[in-house]
């Protein structure tokens, strides 16, 4: 009766080492794959709302290439034209800062001067188009990408290590 016993405790500590070892394996394997699938989403996300601003800003390029002034753009009439995703447009803000017409136009003539030959000259006549991720968004509110019209570089969330614009920059005090 003694052997069966042990035998039986023996085909018990088995299964407990087993179960103990199948668990031990589980959450190293969860460990290892939870902070790679973050990864791939926050990827992913980024790319979808580059995606989005980048057809937003030759939109808005093509705007006033078309109308030869940004006079009359807007921005939510785009955002329907665009046919963005309900998901992207329930997780972005969307915005523009312009500048100011006589800045515009001194920035043009200041490129205008170095022109020797025959070729396109274009000035941007936005400082800024932005997406700022909203309370909804699971990146995290408050996140920002954003296209810089005087260095035409992307910045932000997906971009690069920025967090925020140089505002100073954009609205300099007056």
């Amino acid at each position: 009766m003694s052997k069966e016993k042990t035998e039986s405790q023996n085909k018990k500590s088995k299964v407990k080492y087993l179960v103990v070892a199948a668990l031990v394996v589980i959450i190293v394997a969860l460990i290892l794959i939870v902070p790679r699938y973050k990864k791939y989403q926050n990827e992913r996300r980024a790319e979808e709302i580059y995606k989005a601003l980048d057809k937003l800003h030759a939109y808005v390029d093509n705007y006033v290439k078309v109308n030869d002034s940004a006079s009359g753009f807007d921005l939510e009439k785009a955002l329907v034209e665009l046919k963005f995703k309900d998901h992207v447009l329930k997780n972005w803000e969307f915005a523009i800062a312009w500048k100011p017409a006589v800045i515009y136009t001194s920035q043009m003539m200041e490129k205008l001067k170095d022109v020797e030959i025959n070729e396109y000259i274009y000035v941007a006549p936005y400082k800024i188009i932005m997406a700022v991720a909203t309370s909804t968004n699971p990146v995290g509110e408050g996140r920002k990408l954003w296209f810089d019209g005087d260095k035409n570089t992307y910045h932000g969330f997906g971009a690069d290590d920025s967090i925020e614009p140089d505002w100073q920059r954009i609205f300099p005090s007056p």
